[in-house]
């Protein structure tokens, strides 16, 4: 597996991981981030699009598929932007900015090893 897919394999897992935790236990997590809790089935929804969302990363990495390597990759980096917007709309606590850091590193991670990788060479004709 090459280290782009390394990069998204593990994001998968993380996003695994917290896909269930919104599935099972979504107020611990919306704890730790200044989010009231609830008990509408909303959150546990939003767990379970993580989950669908992380099946399509963990088959992208397994099986090197550039363009959703690529993808993931472009996503995580916009991720930082919305969470910001929601911050300063004051519509979330600005805890919420660490999973926003997490994806964006991720998302460069994943860039840097595709660039090395030379998945962004340009066409020479």
């Amino acid at each position: 597996m090459s280290q782009s897919a390394k990069s998204v394999f593990i994001y998968a897992i993380y996003l695994s991981l917290i896909g269930l935790m919104l599935l099972f236990v979504p107020n611990v997590l919306l704890n730790l981030f200044g989010i009231e809790p609830t008990s509408e089935v909303w959150i546990r929804f939003e767990g379970i699009l993580l989950m669908a969302t992380a099946i399509f990363y963990f088959i992208g990495a397994k099986y090197e598929l550039i363009l959703i390597l690529k993808t993931t990759a472009f996503i995580r980096f916009t991720v930082i932007v919305f969470f910001t917007a929601f911050v300063m709309l004051e519509l979330v606590s600005s805890r919420i900015i660490i999973i926003s850091v997490i994806d964006f590193l991720g998302g460069a991670w994943t860039y840097l090893m595709l660039k090395k990788e030379g998945h962004f060479a340009r066409n020479k004709k």
